[in-house]
């Protein structure tokens, strides 16, 4: 049933995100040219359009990361939160699932969004006149030979970033489920009142990040105090207390989106008022 839930939910979304997504790589393509184009024409007029194409791109880019988390927050409201609550909840399909259908598909338009933007500014960067394939291909080995350079240099292996990557990934992963789970939470509490919901859900929100702009720097503090006597005398003593750092977030972000995950299903489970 979640594969169900999750072919709908990337069908409904995708009405949005594509075409955001879309007009953002068309834009890119467009303020390449413009880049290249100012520097010729002579026109006022002319500078003055491809200097519209360039800012329309910058505000494109920056709609569709926006847009991403609209779009997140809108299908969890209308979808389990107003009308058509109805239905989702009579699907033969736990609470779980459903959360866990909108987490999923939010990740993973955050992923792609970041990926078009960054492929969008690559696209604007790139001098494709003066492109040459062949020679950047042909430098590959080279920048494996600085590769091993830097093992060599720091002592480190492909093991050690390898396992950063990894590390600062499932970090990544957490730290944007926590995100949803925070508006999420604040929905689901706030839509288990009888009036005045969406306000309540405003509030709760602002209480959450509250309370946790209290916790974060006090902990933020004390494992700081924890780590301070650490000796970093080589790259691989800076390595292991990164990786310390690494493993500390994660564990604080495991815990918030456990409790703000809690707090979610549950509301929807006992305390929901769709009247």
């Amino acid at each position: 049933m979640l594969g169900k839930l999750l072919k709908h939910e990337f069908r409904a979304t995708g009405r949005v995100m594509l075409p955001v997504l879309g007009v953002t790589l068309v834009l890119a393509v467009l303020a390449n040219f413009s880049v290249r184009w100012l520097e010729m024409v002579d026109s006022n007029i002319l500078q003055l359009l491809l200097g519209m194409v360039v800012a329309g791109f910058g505000r494109c880019g920056f709609a569709a990361g926006v847009m991403s988390l609209v779009v997140m927050i809108d299908r969890f409201y209308k979808n389990l939160l107003r009308d058509e609550g109805y239905l989702m909840f009579t699907l033969p399909v736990s609470v779980h699932g459903l959360v866990w259908s909108k987490l999923i598909v939010s990740f993973v338009w955050f992923v792609v969004t970041g990926l078009v933007i960054v492929l969008a500014l690559g696209i604007t960067a790139v001098n494709f006149s003066n492109l040459d394939l062949a020679e950047t291909f042909r430098q590959l080995p080279s920048l494996g030979e600085a590769l091993q350079a830097f093992y060599r240099a720091t002592g480190l292996n492909g093991g050690h970033v390898a396992a950063f990557i990894a590390e600062f990934a499932i970090l990544v992963v957490i730290s944007a489920l926590c995100v949803c789970l925070h508006f999420y939470a604040a929905m689901a509490l706030g839509h288990c009142f009888s009036n005045r919901k969406l306000l309540m859900s405003i509030l709760f929100f602002i209480g959450i990040n509250i309370l946790l702009s209290i916790v974060s720097p006090i902990l933020g503090v004390s494992f700081g105090v924890g780590i301070s006597h650490e000796a970093v005398v080589s790259a691989s003593d800076a390595f292991r207390v990164m990786q310390k750092v690494i493993f500390a977030v994660m564990g604080y972000e495991l815990v918030q989106g456990a409790v703000l995950y809690a707090a979610t299903t549950l509301s929807l489970k006992k305390g929901l008022n769709l009247a």
